[in-house]
């Protein structure tokens, strides 16, 4: 594998270090394009206010007046908002452009690395997303059938008779959070402020681009059959407040109980729901649960698990995504390396675990 990653960088090296050249203008062209928003909205909402103030003289919004429509001036108030949505078309177009040429970049190179990683594999960047698949897996409470899933690419593999697909999804579930926000969004004032935080300041302040920002989950998301049938289901998740939170909220999962097992190494870092205790303990065997720790170490992010029928789920959380590049420089053979890892220890998991 090592000589694969060596020839897989020396092929798309210079391809990287423009690729990043390219993000960068990218995502200054966003911090531009969503400033140049921001202040229209913010322009907005002072000049709806200033029809309110009777008199502005001697306090700090004194300069607003110059923007107050008169008998002399009708036309005063609209001037800045031209003048920003003049700024805002080129820009928009701008930072289009060159949004499309990075992703179609990236795009090429990624499928060019990971066909030299894994020449076995059948790898697909314009599968539809496994929409079915994310809602049976059972790992994300507020997903229904209709929620976005998007895809970025999809693998499908074989380890002797096991065979595997890993794909980068996008999901935007209706969480907790995002519920709360959408309270807000109702709220006269505060819906503005929200607009402005989720669409404006997030987008200014990120190191992600724009098509990245508001998903629930991005990452891996694999699924395989194996041998063990069983009747009800369980779902494995890392140790997180908001997660459980989540789960409970969600009153999706109503026949499902919280499962304690005995393995405190496994327990400090994922919690266990499931239908029945006895099934959960037959397929979270002490050598499992080991496995599943020794996994999540491998990929150091958040993982999910979820065993149903003869289906097993797993999700690997991936700020950038699996098939994307990551922020910052691409000059070192450590993004191909890590790339190649996390394929193939997907690649590799029902052989690991024993399935």
């Amino acid at each position: 594998m090592q000589e694969r990653i060596v020839a897989a960088y020396s092929e798309t090296s210079k391809v990287l270090d423009t690729l990043y050249k390219k993000k960068k203008r990218t995502l200054f062209l966003q911090r531009v394009m969503w400033g140049i928003t921001g202040m229209y909205l913010i322009f907005m909402l002072a000049l709806l206010g200033i029809q309110y103030i009777p008199m502005l003289e001697n306090t700090s919004l004194a300069f607003l007046d110059v923007f107050k429509s008169s008998h002399t001036d009708p036309y005063a108030s609209l001037y800045p908002i031209m003048g920003l949505m003049v700024l805002l078309y080129p820009t928009t177009i701008f930072f289009t452009r060159a949004f499309q040429k990075f992703k179609t970049t990236e795009q090429k190179t990624i499928a060019k690395m990971v066909k030299m990683l894994f020449p076995q594999v059948e790898f697909t960047q314009g599968a539809m997303a496994p929409t079915n698949e994310v809602v049976k897996s059972k790992l994300f409470p507020w997903i229904k059938e209709e929620a976005p899933v998007y895809s970025y690419g999809q693998i499908r593999g074989r380890t002797n008779d096991t065979e595997i697909n890993i794909t980068d999804l996008g999901i935007v579930e209706n969480n907790v959070a995002n519920k709360f926000l959408g309270i807000l969004m109702r709220i006269p004032v505060l819906n503005m402020l929200g607009v402005m935080y989720q669409t404006v300041f997030k987008n200014m302040v990120t190191k992600k681009l724009a098509d990245n920002t508001n998903y629930s989950f991005r990452g891996m998301f694999c699924w395989l059959r194996f041998k063990k049938k069983l009747n009800g289901h369980t779902v494995v998740l890392s140790k997180n407040q908001m997660t459980k939170v989540d789960r409970l909220a969600s009153f999706n999962f109503k026949e499902e109980q919280e499962i304690h097992l005995e393995d405190p190494r496994f327990t400090s870092k994922f919690m266990v729901y499931g239908t029945d205790q006895v099934e959960a303990r037959y397929v979270l065997s002490a050598s499992i649960m080991e496995k599943i720790v020794a996994l999540k170490e491998e990929f150091d992010r958040p993982i999910s698990l979820s065993f149903q029928n003869r289906q097993m789920y797993m999700a690997v959380k991936n700020a950038n995504g699996l098939f994307s590049f990551p922020s910052g420089k691409l000059d070192s053979m450590k993004l191909v390396e890590e790339l190649a890892n996390d394929i193939e220890t997907a690649l590799e998991i029902s052989e690991e675990l024993k399935l």
